[in-house]
């Protein structure tokens, strides 16, 4: 007899959703003169994706632009400028739609999306639920395991889905790995530098002769010996940038452990739809339109 699978929980990351749709779309003033265009936009989104009916959705969203990476390293995300004059007003804004909504909506102070995302995964595990995680980030393949109850990461635009696989198939590596890979090679999207010189492939044949970062360094000295170009100087490349490889991990190691509060994730998460009281909001916005939609999806979904 066949196991049926495990309940799954979806989590959203909303504060990319609103960029995408702050970019993808066109602006929009409320009746009060209100920017609100990303936040029409990222409830078009979110229905776009609620038509699939999930049963537990949470939203997560960024606290602000600085957590507890930047007192590890200040030049953390350093590259990026401030969000346009007209996005930043709807950060709050995004979060006052996902409550509306009837969402579960979390953002934590000192934390970014993709550490609650971290949390949530390894809490819903623990609960025996399956983890969908709805994001582009990359970051998020470490959090990816095809042991049930299963994590999958998904591109909410494409549809496209990894699983442990499929991080091999995206960055070379294992789940397990993609931490130490990114302590290697960096991520500039982030600011985060790695080891000078150590490219992609590079890392990769590294974690697959050493298996990890700590076994790296233990064993600097067999470097040398790999039948990879320029094994000697990458030996001597990996001991020069032994300091950065380390913040690195300790930058692009995703936090699991964000206090929630006490979120029951079988009993608080099921979305039933918008708030009694969502009326109000969604006449402010301009927009009762977005909440008959999202009604209707439940309606339909309950048919």
């Amino acid at each position: 007899m066949s196991v049926p699978p495990a309940p799954e929980l979806w989590v959203i990351d909303a504060t990319a959703l609103l960029f995408r749709a702050y970019y993808g779309m066109p602006p929009k003033l409320s009746p009060a003169g209100e920017p609100v265009g990303a936040v029409l936009g990222l409830g078009h989104l979110l229905r776009g994706l609620l038509r699939r009916a999930p049963e537990r959705v949470v939203l997560v969203y960024d606290a602000g632009r600085t957590t507890f990476r930047n007192r590890i390293d200040p030049r953390y995300k350093a590259n990026r400028g401030e969000p346009p004059p007209d996005l930043a007003p709807q950060f709050e804004r995004a979060r006052q739609f996902g409550a509306a909504a009837g969402f579960v909506t979390l953002s934590v102070p000192d934390f970014e999306a993709d550490d609650l995302m971290a949390t949530l995964a390894r809490g819903a595990a623990s609960a025996g639920l399956r983890t969908r995680l709805l994001s582009v980030d990359k970051d998020l393949c470490q959090l990816v395991r095809d042991e049930a109850p299963a994590v999958v990461l998904e591109d909410p635009r494409t549809g496209d889905t990894w699983d442990g696989a499929g991080v091999v198939r995206r960055m070379g590596v294992r789940p397990s790995q993609v931490v130490d890979y990114l302590a290697l090679v960096g991520d500039t999207s982030d600011n985060v530098p790695g080891v000078p010189g150590v490219g992609p492939k590079a890392a990769q044949a590294l974690l697959a002769a050493f298996g990890d970062l700590d076994a790296l360094y233990a064993s600097l000295g067999e470097v040398a010996g790999l039948p990879l170009r320029g094994a000697k100087g990458l030996a001597a490349r990996l001991e020069a940038g032994r300091e950065a490889a380390f913040l690195a991990r300790s930058l692009v190691r995703l936090h699991d452990a964000v206090p929630l509060g006490g979120l029951d994730l079988h009993a608080h998460t099921r979305w039933t739809g918008p708030r009694d009281d969502a009326d109000e909001f969604f006449t402010a916005l301009g927009s009762v339109g977005a909440l008959r939609g999202l009604r209707s999806i439940v309606a339909q979904a309950r048919a």
